[in-house]
This record gives C-alpha cells, sequence and structure tokens, in this order.
C-alpha cells in the first residue's frame, strides 16, 4: 500500500473514490430536496420549482444581467389575536423586497390544516399602501399541505392572515412563500423542474454499484473460468474456449432491445446481461498467464511432492493472478459506467432510476440541445467523465505498483 500511495496517480484516484463514496453516503441527506429518489417521476412533486431554469450563481459580476434566485420564506412565530365568539386570528408578515419595475413574479403560498382554513394575504408596498390579494377558503386534509399561486409585480413585504375557528387548532407547521425565479440551485433545472444538482449526486450510488459489482463479478468470472481452462485443460478446456468464443462474438445491443421490447428495462437486467458478456475481457488474459505460471518450477515441484491439482490452483495459481484482477476490476469499471449510459442514451435504460445515462436521456429526448439548456447536459456527462478517470487512476496506480516493468 505504500508504494500505491506513493503513486500520484493511484492517490488522486484513491481521493476521488473517496469524495464520491461519502456523496453516495451522505448526499441524500444534504441535498436541497430531500426524498427526491422516491418522487424523481412524479411531477406533481416539483410543481412549486422552476422551469429550465440556470443555476443560481450565473448571477454575478460576470454577467451583464441579474437572474432573481428561488428562494424559500419561512415564517416565524404569529400574531395572535382572541375575538369575541372564541376565534383566533393569526397573522405572519413575509419581506419580498421586489421594488423594481418588471414582469411579475410567481410565489406559492403553502400552509398546513385540518379541515377548513380560512386565509386573508395582502400585499404592502413601500409607500404603506395595502392591496388585498387573497380572501379564500380551502379545505386542507390532515398530514398534507395546501398551495396557492400568486403573482407580484412589486411589493415590500405580504401580510397573511389566518382564522381558526372556535376549537380549532392551530397547525403544527407554519405557512411558508416561495419566491419562484429565474435560477434556481447548484445547477439549476430541466424542464420538468427537477433540480439537477439532486439528481447528478442521487446518481453516484447506481454509478457505483454498477462499476463496482459489475466489475467485480465479470473479472472474478473471467478469473476463475481462464484458470480452470488453463489449469485442468481437456474437455473442459475445449468447452470454456467455445463458450467464450461465443459471448465475445455476440453483441449485447441486440438483447438488449429485444430484451426491452419483451420486459420492461430495469438495471438488474442490465447488470445480469453485463455479466453475461463482459466476463469476456479479463478471460484470455488470465488463461494465457495461467498457462505460464502452471508450468514453472515451484508449481513442478509441489506436484512431484504429491500436492493435488486443486491445491496447486487455489494456493499458487489463483494468488498470483489475483494483483492483476485488482488492476483489471479497477481499469474495467469506466468501460461499464460509460455502456449504461450509452444503453441508457438510446432509451433502453431503466427509466425508474436516477442514472447519470437516464438524465442525459431525458436532455436529449426534451430538447436540451435545441434550447440550448447547457447545465442539463454537462454536469451528468462530467460526472461520468470523473467517475472514469476516478477507476482510470486507480487502475493506473495498482499496475504501477503490481507491475515492475511500469515504474
Amino acid at each position: 500500500m505504500k508504494r500505491f500511495f506513493r503513486s500520484r496517480s493511484g492517490l488522486a484516484g484513491f481521493v476521488l473514490l473517496a469524495i464520491f463514496l461519502l456523496l453516495a453516503l451522505f448526499g441524500p441527506l444534504v441535498v436541497p430536496f430531500p426524498g427526491a429518489e422516491r418522487h424523481w417521476h412524479d411531477l406533481s412533486w416539483w410543481q412549486d420549482s422552476p422551469a429550465a431554469v440556470p443555476p443560481s450563481w450565473m448571477n454575478g459580476p460576470w454577467n451583464g444581467y441579474s437572474l432573481p434566485g428561488t428562494e424559500l420564506l419561512r415564517s416565524g412565530p404569529p400574531r395572535e389575536l382572541t375575538n369575541g365568539d372564541g376565534g383566533r386570528l393569526l397573522s405572519w408578515s413575509f419581506p419580498l423586497a421586489i421594488g423594481r419595475p418588471g414582469p411579475p413574479r410567481d410565489l406559492v403560498l403553502r400552509f398546513a390544516g385540518n379541515g377548513k382554513v380560512f386565509l386573508l394575504a395582502s400585499l404592502v408596498h413601500a409607500d404603506g399602501s395595502t392591496e388585498e390579494v387573497l380572501r379564500q377558503v380551502q379545505e386542507v386534509a390532515k398530514g398534507q399541505m395546501g398551495r396557492i399561486p400568486l403573482h407580484v409585480r412589486e411589493a415590500a413585504s405580504l401580510e397573511l392572515e389566518e382564522y381558526l375557528a372556535p376549537g380549532q387548532a392551530r397547525p403544527s407547521v407554519g405557512p411558508s412563500l416561495l419566491l419562484v425565479g429565474k435560477s434556481s440551485g447548484l445547477l439549476g433545472t430541466d424542464v420538468e423542474k427537477r433540480d439537477i444538482w439532486t439528481g447528478v449526486v442521487l446518481g453516484i450510488r447506481w454509478a457505483l454499484v454498477l462499476g463496482a459489482v459489475v466489475s467485480f463479478l465479470t473479472v472474478l468470472t473471467g478469473l476463475l473460468l481462464g484458470t480452470i481452462a488453463a489449469c485442468y485443460g481437456g474437455f473442459l478446456d475445449s468447452v470454456i474456449n467455445r463458450v467464450y468464443e461465443f459471448f465475445s462474438l455476440m453483441p449485447l445491443l441486440p438483447f438488449l432491445i429485444a430484451l426491452s421490447v419483451a420486459y420492461h428495462p430495469s438495471l438488474w437486467s442490465f447488470m445480469a446481461l453485463a455479466l453475461l458478456f463482459f466476463w469476456t475481457r479479463s478471460f484470455k488474459t488470465v488463461y494465457a498467464r495461467a498457462l505460464q505460471i502452471k508450468e514453472e518450477g515451484h508449481i513442478e515441484a509441489a506436484r512431484m511432492m504429491g500436492a493435488g491439482r486443486w491445491w496447486r490452483v487455489t494456493r499458487h495459481v489463483l494468488p498470483a493472478l489475483l494483483p492483476y484482477g485488482f488492476a483489471v476490476m479497477a481499469l474495467s469499471v469506466p468501460g461499464i459506467i460509460l455502456y449504461e449510459a450509452s444503453v441508457s442514451l438510446l432509451g433502453l435504460g431503466d427509466s425508474s432510476t436516477i442514472t447519470w445515462g437516464q438524465m442525459l436521456h431525458d436532455a436529449l429526448v426534451q430538447g436540451a440541445v435545441i434550447n440550448r439548456l447547457w447545465w442539463w447536459i454537462l454536469p451528468p456527462g462530467l460526472s461520468i467523465a470523473l467517475m472514469g478517470l476516478t477507476f482510470a487512476l486507480l487502475g493506473r496506480g495498482f499496475d504501477r505498483v503490481l507491475n515492475p516493468r511500469s515504474r
């Protein structure tokens, strides 16, 4: 391990992998939309976000224009007045600071309740005048949130009043006001109002699962089959090599197309097909190396001393091939991630999960290129490239440690 960390490529790959692992473990807890993994395809869950807006950092001295950002205003403790009939009047004030003329800002008033909710909202202008914009009674089920969209051009604050009938309990959650802007979040939103940064972070887990698990299983399968074919020979060697030739010459894409026609495509079916086809990438090298190792002097000596074939394979041949297996596994992860992204981009992926390839497919289908929505295309594309670079650096680090000729 000391040699590995002395390698600059290995150290850089380890740091990038640690960052990806931290984001995969704790990212769902720190993204701006917790629970988005369950509601990614539920458009009603994203209805309060702006559609197809750039990131918030677009507002700055490097741009000659200013895009108002999306902001959530939460209410503090209300002012409470009691009427003579036992009813109560709760009031809140939300500062808006929308003081310049221009197109109206979209506001979304969100509130909790249990039954009928009596609301009165008024705008307070800079000169102190008030303008009533809402007088409404809404039925809100217990545990649900009501929402009322508003349009405001100029205002200093919004005054909200809620009337509670005698005996009616006050809601446990106060109202909030969402100012829908022309920019949002770290990476903007797509045309379905979904937050791009949230999708990129939540896609890390599937990228790691697909890359690491499928790569480990495919390399392990190729390692075992190559060792068995080389060390046992005969009929078993011939059968394994014929199976290798069949799967190495057969393209995977027609199988995926047939599977998507017959069944709903899923990541689990992709992993099964990848395991069925990708083990051939490491088989031939392992097979040739195992043929060399089994003829070495110390293995011949073990055979002359009475060691069985299984003993020689498990104690001498496989341990000599394991370092090669680790390097190949690290180098094969980028290829598997890229293949999943390519399959999803063609529309043959699992649309029910959040993967970077599926995000690129949605961007292509919904006209991100034509409409110049670069913030929808670049983040998942760069994430795929960075994940591939991470494991490529790790593989190079392993290669420099295990292969003295490369040093």
